[in-house]
């Protein structure tokens, strides 16, 4: 009972450090890509299908879990805003439980290192500024980082006694609904049960590692193949956006792992090879399998390229497996200097002002705009992040004053159209199949902002065209006001379209005053100027 309550508190004061962290850290961030999926999830609650516009099926998500779930809050009534942050919070708050159970496969519970890795870990995990600023974000980043906790800490556990079932598969098939590429955990997994098969004797133990696999392949399987028939690509859509398999998509994922590891010394995860030391003799031998979790799944975000979001978003899943190895690496490097070079009572001490480091180390990257992103996307703020407030004006009025079958152009393809639930031309291709399927370059720019194409936006001849993000100081009222457009270098698509002499004989612009600046619109000429109030044009 003392054991239990000692750890509710710990997961309490961790609760509090994440919230004074985010608080700190985040001030009130929500990336703009998360009102994609609350998009989804909307006309999915609505009887539409899980589509990006109604009647026009485009898969431009990965994480259908999430999808599912939001739709489900929206039938009950609940705002998809508030639902996203409360399944983060929750999400984490679970991370933070489970760590225990998964630390008691590494030393048994109760004893002085395992309290020393618990409470280094937690501390570490819940000062992390990326995993506090993802925990209320309004994406799946956290509930994937739980599920992929306790699927690791089921297995373990499996693997124990051949006769306890085989939940873990249940588990990463949940987690691989909430993020496709949470099936590369899932692989690893299964490589090292197929290693201690061989290891232990298969006849008596295949079929019980056969069912394990049948259970991920049959329900993942199934789904996918569903969404393969539906949407009409073997792949989501982003993944056609992001990946070309060049190097220099490679060069960019490499230049992304490495700024997260020097700025989180995450060096660190390599001391977790004393602990795989250590265990070589054992029967068990988790901190192998938990390092090799880490090393392939950061193999992993090299070869996809990276992400262009703040804090290392790609990082965050398996960053509880990481400080666990950290600690644990650093109490098995302590035991093995004890007592031939430090007594015992200074290698637990020795052990312990490690743990305050790496916790430590957590917060430095506050300031750090190589993890915030913001010099990339040469910006003081988050990049991606929405004013929920502005983005609500402009897409209620945009909702109130243009009819429901006109259609919208627009870059940020978010909180916009969905707030405005209009019919939307994603800019940027996330939600578009022929922007995504372009055959161009990529690795040169921020992941997901390099496929462009004005030519065949102007084609589709949307009623309306809106270049900006937020309202701007001034009206751009003439096509001179349009020329040239600041940021070209991520948004050429902006160039395409200004500088394509056809555009102004098909639209003309239009800016609207409201209180906090100028919303700037090209509207196409055969649209009634009748509906939009206090513009000039």
């Amino acid at each position: 009972m003392a054991k239990l309550l000692a750890l509710a508190l710990l997961v309490s004061v961790c609760v509090g450090l994440l919230a004074f962290q985010h608080v700190r850290v985040a001030h009130g961030y929500m990336t703009d890509d998360a009102f994609i999926s609350f998009r989804y999830a909307l006309n999915l609650a609505h009887g539409h299908g899980i589509v990006w516009n109604i009647g026009d099926p485009v898969e431009g998500y990965t994480n259908v879990g999430w999808i599912v779930a939001l739709a489900g809050g929206i039938k009950l009534g609940v705002d998809p805003v508030k639902s996203a942050q409360v399944l983060g919070f929750l999400a984490s708050v679970g991370t933070f439980a489970l760590l225990p159970f998964l630390a008691t496969r590494l030393r048994p519970a109760g004893t002085t290192d395992w309290w020393l890795i618990v409470i280094g870990a937690s501390a570490a995990l819940a000062l992390n500024t990326g995993f506090s600023l993802w925990t209320f974000a309004g994406l799946e980043t956290t509930a994937c980082a739980f599920l992929i906790v306790a699927g690791i800490g089921l297995h373990l556990w499996e693997e124990e006694d051949d006769g306890r079932p085989l939940w873990s598969s249940l588990v990463f098939v949940a987690a691989a609904m909430l993020r496709p590429d949470m099936a590369v955990i899932w692989a690893v997994t299964a490589f090292f049960k197929a290693l201690r098969l061989a290891s232990r004797g298969w006849r008596s133990r295949l079929p019980g590692f056969l069912l394990w696999v049948a259970l991920f392949a049959g329900l993942y399987g199934g789904y996918w193949l569903w969404r393969w028939s539906y949407y009409g690509y073997f792949f989501p859509n982003t993944y056609y956006l992001r990946n070309d398999h060049s190097w220099d998509l490679i060069d960019r994922g490499w230049h992304y792992a490495w700024s997260f590891i020097t700025v989180y010394w995450m060096w660190l995860v390599l001391v977790a090879l004393f602990s795989v030391w250590t265990e070589r003799h054992q029967a068990q031998r988790p901190a192998r399998y938990l390092l090799a979790v880490v090393l392939v799944w950061a193999g992993y975000v090299v070869y996809s390229g990276g992400d262009w979001m703040p804090y290392y978003r790609f990082f965050v899943p398996v960053l509880p497996i990481a400080y666990l190895l950290v600690m644990c690496g650093t109490s098995d490097l302590v035991r093995l200097l004890v007592p031939r070079l430090i007594p015992q009572p200074l290698g637990l001490v020795t052990v312990g002002i490690v743990a305050f480091a790496v916790a430590f180390v957590t917060i430095r990257p506050y300031d750090s705009s190589v993890a915030k992103q913001t010099e990339v996307f040469a910006t003081q703020f988050l990049p991606g992040g929405v004013d929920q407030r502005t983005d609500r004006e402009i897409g209620s009025w945009l909702k109130d004053s243009l009819p429901a079958d006109y259609t919208l152009a627009l870059i940020e393809a978010g909180a916009i159209p969905y707030y405005s639930e209009l019919r939307a031309i994603d800019l940027l291709g996330v939600n578009d199949e022929h922007i995504a399927h372009l055959d161009l370059p990529l690795g040169r720019g921020p992941a997901g902002h390099e496929k462009q194409d004005g030519g065949y936006v102007i084609s589709r001849r949307p009623e309306v065209i809106w270049l900006a993000q937020s309202f701007e100081p001034m009206a751009r009222s003439t096509a001179e006001d349009y020329l040239p457009p600041k940021d070209l270098d991520w948004f050429p698509v902006k160039t395409a379209i200004t500088q394509n002499g056809y555009v102004w004989f098909l639209y003309r612009p239009v800016a609207i005053h409201f209180d906090e600046g100028w919303l700037n619109l090209l509207v196409r000429q055969d649209v009634e100027l009748a509906i939009l109030s206090n513009s000039i044009h």
